[in-house]
């Protein structure tokens, strides 16, 4: 994992970081309002459910993926030894005990759902949290050049051969990711009892990630998220998800103005970024804060992680 594959393009990585960066407040809430949302509306979400990972710690494992994003986008975060690389060879490694620990159970259908956390849906999960990603984020009101646009794909595709997808599955380019995404999502079966708690799990966790804990401001933060998350992945799944009905008055177009109108103050109004307090990079890595977990490299050691030790 020392050794960087020949196609690794330094120079891409770099305009990822930038785009990553100048878009901090926007791609947060399109992985939370969407691409870890549709991540489990497919098999992925079994191993999650019957392991107990979301369901007792969602807020962590929100966390968890920021914190990911974060380091794979810091300046030479992906480069051997980097936080980025560190913690993708991390997330193979949980990968793998957890193959274990699933396949070794009674609870683990082989027959039915084939290998657990296998590298096709590894690299769906990528796919993802890659191209489809970008698509949520762009309609949030994300700007990127064609450059950090395909930057931020090609990093991806180099965590994805981290975690141990093979070469002849990866993607190319964001065109390439957009088309694997799509057709993996049409192999997948129609979302069950699993993939609805997975997906309600996250949705409900994303106001405590964001320090809204009192009740009664929590319940109409998500049915807030609820809304964007059925505007960007479609009524067809949000239905399937059993999320709550849609309401009047869109969100998605808003929060694209209200995005761009930011963008344009930030760079036309002389001092407006003393008054500006949006969500912002610095803002996004106190969120993503998880403590001792950063890198460490303890691993589960029961199926059911309400049993494991701390990982």
């Amino acid at each position: 994992m020392s050794v960087i594959p020949d196609w690794y393009d330094p120079e891409l990585a770099q305009a990822a970081t930038r785009g990553f960066i100048r878009n901090s407040n926007i791609i947060p809430a399109a992985l939370a309002g969407a691409a870890i949302v549709e991540g489990f509306s497919t098999l992925i979400s079994k191993s999650f459910r019957i392991r107990g990972r979301i369901t007792q710690n969602g807020v962590r494992r929100l966390r968890q993926n920021l914190l990911h994003l974060a380091d794979q986008y810091l300046p030479g975060g992906m480069e051997p030894g980097g936080d980025g690389w560190r913690l993708t060879l991390r997330i193979r490694l949980v990968h793998a005990q957890s193959r274990m620990l699933l396949e070794a159970s009674d609870e683990w259908d082989a027959a039915a759902h084939g290998m657990p956390l296998s590298a096709a849906h590894i690299m769906l999960a990528s796919t993802t949290f890659s191209a489809r990603l970008l698509q949520h984020a762009k309609r949030l009101g994300a700007k990127f050049s064609d450059m950090e646009w395909e930057g931020y794909v090609h990093v991806w595709r180099y965590t994805a051969w981290i975690m141990g997808v093979p070469e002849a599955l990866l993607f190319e380019d964001y065109d390439a990711a957009r088309r694997r995404f799509e057709i993996g999502m049409l192999c997948e079966p129609v979302p069950d009892d699993d993939a609805i708690i997975m997906a309600n799990s996250i949705v409900n966790s994303a106001p405590l990630l964001l320090g809204v804990k009192d009740p009664k401001e929590r319940r109409p933060f998500a049915t807030f998220i609820y809304q964007v998350c059925r505007e960007l992945v479609g009524d067809e799944l949000a239905d399937q998800f059993m999320f709550p009905p849609s309401r009047k008055i869109p969100q998605v177009p808003l929060l694209w103005l209200k995005h761009r109108l930011r963008r344009a103050a930030l760079e036309w109004v002389p001092g407006f970024h003393k008054l500006d307090r949006g969500y912002d990079y610095m803002e996004m890595l106190d969120i993503s804060n998880v403590g001792d977990f950063e890198q460490s490299y303890s691993l589960p050691t029961t199926l059911h992680d309400e049993a494991s030790r701390s990982w």
